[in-house]
């Protein structure tokens, strides 16, 4: 160690003790923006103007009192390359209202003592690794404020010296003197380790500021499933105890229908446990106990709580027999180690994994309409009439709707529009026969509507407890519809329809015109 090292070091605790600790805790976690800019100045000038000017502010006030009583005085050889302006040099400087008070003073020693601040971010860049933070303790508040105090004190025992060594007018000022630091601890600290114990406190920080999450990742599916685990292991899963999921090392899998690709997985953690499971939108509900051996694994942009222990996953999964829209939930909480629990099992791929014969799965009725609701899109209404044509109807509608010919009738079809769920339209619509429609919007509000013989007979928004009335047709056309599971209501919607009317509905005809609407 030098005599310029040692005496910077010396100095530098009296330094630390001014810097009060939340600006220096800030200092110590600071880590600067990508710069896209042009390249002006030095590079702690840029990082200085970088950095929250209001914190450079605070530490301007607690230091500039004890600054400008300093005699640090670096040695002559440490300034000795450095060659002052020529006699007579001439240079200009902008500056403008609301700047920092630091700002010109720092750029007004870059101009009259050139290399100077250079010189000072090598000295403290070679400094630094000579400071010895092991002792720092405390939470991660203490620590990184520790960390930020130590370096930027380092910082202003240096400068200060090699300013002072300078000797004009513009090098002593105390400014100068602070804002260079500041501009150099900025430059330099995100890339200077952080004290011994930072790593441990900043995991009690978080672990104690935890208070669960909730994320819906897409997740990577290889060799039907996916896995979320801290690392990866050649353990091999076995679901013959669920059907659907199982621990691994650091971890669990779920087993998939896809093979591979890519699922999405709505995904929360809890502190406590959770209520009984609702099992009612899915196929398969399953739930174990995991390890956790270091905590933090994580499953698209979430993750587990950050602290090792046993915990619980309730994993439920439709569509894995390729019936349904493949979708899975995830839900962890702390407990201890329990037996696996299968809450429901309906699926034949849950079935096969436990040895267990396939269920007879019926079709849903609804299955043959999906793929016109999904074609739909958030917003539309059809409408189905009987006992009229094309030239009978189509002046009831407007232009972002669809009017096709179909057997015994017409079907209309509203791209984010609602004309066919007016009751006088239905009535009118029916004059001759029957008109039933369907409407649902972005908000997820849906009207479902029957008319005969010019008389609108019901028109309710179906859910579970809605009242339709006894009309035998309306009764016939909500046959096996569970508009209680919200999966596809509008696929039910629109087969409530197709029944009521009797009617069937031309895919390739209606794809096509539906194709061309949504492309105008």
């Amino acid at each position: 160690m030098g005599e310029f090292e040692e005496l910077v070091l010396a100095a530098a605790p009296s330094i630390e003790a001014l810097i009060p600790a939340e600006p220096a805790a800030e200092l110590g976690r600071y880590q600067p923006r990508q710069w896209s800019g042009p390249q002006y100045g030095t590079p702690a000038q840029r990082a200085l103007d970088d950095f929250p000017g209001l914190t450079a502010e605070r530490l301007l006030g607690a230091l500039e009192l004890g600054v400008a009583k300093l005699t640090l005085t670096a040695p002559e050889n440490v300034v000795s390359d450095l060659r002052p302006i020529p006699d007579g040099s001439t240079f200009s400087l902008l500056s403008y209202g609301g700047q920092s008070a630091l700002k010109e003073p720092v750029t007004m020693v870059a101009a009259v003592h050139p290399g100077a601040i250079e010189l000072i971010t090598e000295q403290v860049r070679a400094t630094a690794a000579l400071l010895d933070l092991s002792d720092a303790a405390g939470d991660e508040d203490a620590v990184v404020a520790k960390h930020g105090a130590a370096h930027l004190a380092l910082a202003v025992a240096v400068s200060a010296a090699v300013l002072r060594r300078l000797g004009s007018p513009t090098s002593v000022n105390p400014s100068a003197v602070i804002g260079i630091a500041i501009g150099v601890t900025a430059l330099l600290l995100p890339g200077i380790p952080k004290p011994p114990a930072y790593a441990q406190a900043l995991l009690q920080k978080r672990r104690d500021e935890y208070k669960g999450l909730s994320w819906s990742p897409s997740v990577p599916v290889s060799d039907h499933q996916f896995l979320f685990v801290e690392e990866p292991s050649l353990s091999q899963a076995d679901f013959t105890a669920t059907g659907l999921v199982a621990a691994v090392d650091t971890g669990f899998a779920v087993r998939t229908g896809l093979a591979e690709g890519a699922i999405g997985v709505m995904s929360e953690v809890v502190l406590d446990p959770p209520s009984d499971p609702e099992t009612r939108h899915w196929d398969e509900v399953a739930e174990i106990s995991f390890t956790a051996v270091n905590g933090d694994a994580r499953l698209g942009h979430g993750t587990m709580p950050p602290w090792p222990g046993e915990f619980r996953v309730r994993v439920s999964a439709r569509g894995r027999d390729g019936d349904d829209d493949e979708a899975y939930e995830l839900l962890i909480w702390p407990a201890p180690y329990a037996e696996p629990l299968v809450h429901k099992k309906t699926d034949k791929v849950g079935h096969r994994l436990r040895g267990e014969p396939e269920p007879e799965r019926t079709i849903a009725p609804e299955a043959g309409l999906r793929w016109l609701a999904d074609l739909l899109g958030e917003a539309a209404t059809v409408t189905i009439i009987t006992g009229l044509d094309v030239d009978d109807v189509v002046d009831d509608f407007e232009e972002d709707s669809i009017v096709i010919e179909i057997d015994g009738g017409v079907v209309v079809v509203e791209d984010n529009n609602y004309v066919g769920s007016n009751q006088e339209t239905l009535e009118r619509l029916s004059r001759n026969g029957k008109a039933a429609s369907f409407f649902w919007n972005v908000n997820a509000l849906t009207t479902l509507s029957f008319a005969r013989a010019g008389e609108v007979i019901a028109a309710e928004e179906p859910w579970e407890e809605a009242e339709f009335g006894d009309d035998p047709e309306v009764v016939a056309a909500l046959d096996g519809l569970d508009f209680g599971d919200w999966r596809h209501t509008n696929a039910k919607g629109i087969t409530a329809v197709t029944r009521f009317t009797g009617s069937e509905l031309p895919r390739d005809d209606l794809t096509d015109a539906i194709e061309e609407l949504l492309s105008t």
